[in-house]
């Protein structure tokens, strides 16, 4: 009665992890500490509050596909501090639509290269990979070819050894950076080099920029497509880059961001949405609208990151002495013998919940890249990083599963 396609999401890393530890109980002697989950506890900013009541009464009005003049506006100005010259791209009305965070057109992307070339069409998809990769890939008709993201190569796909048959049947490329979970940043010359794939062999590159903004402080802010776009020439063909205020803003549940790019799939996606998904309310765009003009909290909340992660490298030098912090995001992917043991036995001695490695990928050929990792979020105040760091580094202690 229903697509059989979509039942591999039932096997997602979240329920996998409840089934992990479904029989296994954490130790009363310690509170329960959920660092499996990255969503920002540091608040949106209170600015936020007085803009809602301020505009209550849009919420009785039904919300355009396009975005209103003050969220475009912000948009656009967000896009010339941040990404220098990528803005002379772009048309508001043509190139730039809102949407409710990246998760929903990060799938909805995909219906839109379904059909794209005749025949047996191929999607090319990260792995380790976000559920939403996944979705829009089912929903492209496409068999799915895992790019494996390793250390061997900076956790980012390694796009310059892809036959030309692949090339040729595929019809979308999903790529993320910064990189989640291991917070590496692509280069400008990789996102250049991923845009001509895509126009030479007529793909969509669908480029997840959740975690942009969100960077060490003594780095250089990582790049984007649309800067890599503007460093080839006058064009965005072929290119669609998701941007959200989830990260940046700590506003996961608002629901807010936009989409821009080809002219072609802006305007596709606008006729899907119209018919067939979710604009952005009035006054969440309002609200977006302030987030995106201000990046004071946003600086503010990648100081928090940076002194999580110097709380981190304290703890683990001892243990693993190439330790190093990743340049963007905010997830330690820490090496481990056995990821599923070790998630279970950090619930189980010292009720820490983290996210095994392996339960982010997909086997391929008989490997994970995700297998001996653990994404631990590293959202929480600073003492409470402080407690996790303790807990595992006594775990380190007493079983020895570092490499």
């Amino acid at each position: 009665m229903v697509n059989p396609d979509y039942n591999i999401l039932k096997e997602w890393m979240f329920g996998k992890l409840s089934l992990l530890l479904e029989n296994t109980q954490p130790n009363p002697e310690y509170p329960i500490l959920k660092m499996s989950l990255g969503e920002p506890t540091l608040g949106v900013p209170n600015f936020s509050k007085s803009i809602l009541e301020l505009n209550h009464k849009d919420w009785a009005k039904y919300p355009p596909t396009e975005a209103i003049p003050i969220f475009g506006n912000s948009i656009i100005n967000y896009i010339k501090r941040r990404y220098p010259g990528a803005d002379k791209l772009l048309n508001l009305n043509t190139n730039i639509v809102p949407v409710p965070g990246t998760r929903e057109p990060l799938h909805l992307i995909g219906l839109l290269a379904k059909n794209l070339k005749a025949g047996k069409t191929t999607a090319l998809v990260t792995n380790p990979f976000y559920h939403a990769w996944l979705a829009g890939s089912i929903s492209s008709g496409s068999e799915i070819h895992w790019l494996n993201s390793t250390l061997d190569n900076n956790y980012l796909p390694d796009i310059s050894n892809l036959t030309e048959k692949l090339l040729k049947s595929s019809v979308i490329m999903y790529i993320c950076s910064p990189s989640n979970p291991h917070g590496c940043v692509a280069s400008i010359n990789y996102l250049k080099e991923a845009i001509l794939l895509a126009r030479k062999y007529n793909f969509i590159l669908a480029i997840d920029e959740c975690y942009n903004d969100i960077y060490r402080m003594n780095k250089p802010k990582p790049p984007g497509g649309l800067e890599a776009a503007a460093a080839l020439g006058q064009s965005l063909d072929n290119l669609i880059v998701f941007n959200s205020l989830s990260k940046r803003s700590n506003a996961c549940g608002m629901r807010a961001g936009f989409i821009a790019g080809d002219k072609n799939i802006i305007e596709n996606y606008k006729l899907l949405v119209s018919n067939g998904a979710s604009p952005v309310p009035i006054p969440i765009q309002k609200i977006a609208s302030a987030l995106y003009d201000d990046d004071e909290h946003n600086t503010k909340a990648c100081l928090h990151y940076d002194k999580n992660f110097e709380i981190v490298e304290k703890y683990l030098k001892p243990f693993y002495k190439d330790f190093q912090i990743p340049d963007a995001g905010f997830f330690l992917w820490l090496k481990v013998k056995d990821d599923k043991m070790a998630a279970r036995n950090l619930w189980e001695k010292f009720s820490l919940k983290v996210m095994p490695g392996s339960f982010m990928a997909k086997d391929v050929n008989g490997f994970n890249p995700g297998k001996g990792y653990l994404r631990i979020s590293l959202v929480e105040k600073n003492e409470i990083i402080e407690e996790t760091m303790r807990r595992i580094c006594e775990y380190l202690k007493l079983n020895a599963i570092q490499e």
